[in-house]
């Protein structure tokens, strides 16, 4: 009876030391965790984005000149409007820009004249009706410059002119150049110099102005600034 009594005491104290460990162990958890539903929830939390128009804004700077005037005149246009495209400039950082020199005859030049000009010189007349100088080495060939009929309709193929008359022509180099550009106007002045001489003619800037030193000296400044 008493062996019955012991063995029924051990097990109730180790019952309570079993229940105590497990009492104290969730006491001790370093993170509770709590199981709740979606509708125990009373005040979900919405995160929506909102485009403020005024942070998408694309800038269009407009920049236009007038390359004849004495002074820059810039005028700048922004729009902060969503443009449908981007329009990138590609190609070389600075502008492309004509350089003129016109010969205009003081009675005419005759087109048999221009002709036998152009093959003395080695300047082969374009797919456009016009002619073009070319420069050929063993690693570059490229235009050095162009010439066109100063009046319309511009091109200087003798099979579609109605009058062998030319009254004028016009040298011209598109800046830049792949090669020395002031090198290029030289060979284009002196060129134009000739035909001028031989034919009787006079030369012009693309204003009109006949030339002169100061003239000669602002186109050569132009087109030695492309060489930087």
């Amino acid at each position: 009876m008493y062996d019955n009594e012991f063995r029924l005491a051990i097990l109730l104290i180790g019952f309570f030391i079993i229940i105590y460990i497990v009492f104290l162990g969730k006491n001790n958890r370093k993170y509770k965790v709590y199981k709740t539903k979606n509708y125990d929830i009373k005040n979900p939390i919405d995160i929506t984005t909102h485009n403020d128009p005024g942070l998408n804004k694309n800038i269009y700077i407009d920049l236009t000149s007038k390359k004849n005037s004495t002074e820059l005149n810039k005028d700048i246009n922004i729009s902060t409007s969503k443009s449908k495209q981007m329009s990138l400039s590609l190609g070389d950082n600075k502008d492309k820009e004509l350089v003129i020199i016109h010969s205009l005859a003081i009675d005419y030049y005759n087109i048999k004249d221009i002709y036998n000009f152009m093959d003395q010189k080695s300047i082969f007349m374009n797919d456009n009706g016009y002619f073009d100088k070319y420069y050929v080495d063993k690693h570059t060939k490229c235009i050095m410059y162009s010439i066109t009929n100063m009046f319309n309709p511009g091109y200087l193929d003798k099979n579609k002119l109605e009058n062998p008359k030319i009254k004028g022509i016009s040298f011209f180099i598109q800046l830049p150049t792949k090669i020395d550009s002031l090198n290029v106007f030289n060979e284009m002045f002196n060129d134009a110099k000739i035909i001028s001489k031989k034919y009787k003619g006079n030369l012009y800037d693309a204003n009109q102005n006949k030339l002169n030193s100061r003239i000669i000296k602002n186109l050569r400044g132009i087109a030695n600034s492309y060489n930087d």
